[in-house]
């Protein structure tokens, strides 16, 4: 539970630092509006980020329950990214008439999108775990080869 934790932490880290250098290339440098860069950034950020915690945290291979998965990735990420959007997006229309610096006006929405994150961080955790799991669960179950015995003690002996 601690690993995968742990490697679920690392993955959507990777995974904001892919975003936030999209963001900071697409609003900073590419004249971008706040709404269009964070939802490009929240996309790209997001490919790698299911493909890291299926293969690397949750140790999925191979196809089972591929679509279940990858459609409660989608849910719970697009409300996730939602927030992050809309937030970014009013942290721009807020600071646009103070700040005129596009530099600084970059930096505060990579702030803001990193921050919007944090409250739904546990929370998608936890949704996803039960996602990966019930698909790892049937997965080794159909894989399963092991075989119990019905009675271990041979026949005509008894066990005392």
């Amino acid at each position: 539970m601690k690993t995968r934790f742990s490697r679920y932490t690392v993955a959507s880290l990777v995974a904001t630092g892919i975003s936030q250098l999209v963001l900071f290339a697409l609003y900073g440098w590419g004249g971008l509006g706040a709404m269009t860069a964070s939802a490009i950034a929240f996309a790209v950020g997001a490919v790698p980020h299911f493909v890291m915690i299926r293969w690397w945290a949750w140790g999925q291979r191979g196809m089972p329950r591929l679509s279940r998965q990858v459609v409660g990735y989608l849910v719970v990420t697009v409300l996730g990214g939602v927030v992050s959007v809309l937030l970014t997006t009013g942290a721009d229309w807020l600071i646009g008439p103070l700040l005129t610096d596009r530099a600084t006006r970059t930096l505060v929405l990579n702030v803001t999108y990193i921050l919007s994150g944090l409250p739904v961080f546990v929370a998608k955790y936890a949704f996803l775990d039960r996602v990966f799991d019930q698909g790892q669960d049937a997965y080794e179950a159909a894989s399963s080869t092991s075989v119990r015995a019905a009675n271990p003690v041979a026949p005509g002996t008894t066990s005392a």
